[in-house]
């Protein structure tokens, strides 16, 4: 993904995708968006469009759950 900006805080993220500051935070439960810019606090707009498009390939992946080694008793 070609990561460009502007960047945009939350609140101006929120209204570049037409959601209140609430209402966004809200919808990005769930997802994870790459942050840029001071402190990792921005969203790329290039990232919000695309999360717009296609908000799934933004789901996180399910991790496996590690099994615990089972002692056998000879």
């Amino acid at each position: 993904m070609d990561i460009r900006g502007p960047f945009h805080n939350q609140k101006n993220a929120a209204k570049y995708c037409g959601y209140s500051p609430s209402t966004f935070c809200k919808k990005l439960k769930g997802y994870k968006l790459p942050m840029a810019g001071p402190d990792l606090k921005r969203y790329p707009q290039s990232v919000l469009d695309a999360w717009m498009e296609n908000p799934e390939a933004f789901r996180p992946q399910k991790r496996r759950a590690r099994h615990k080694p089972v002692q056998v008793k000879v």
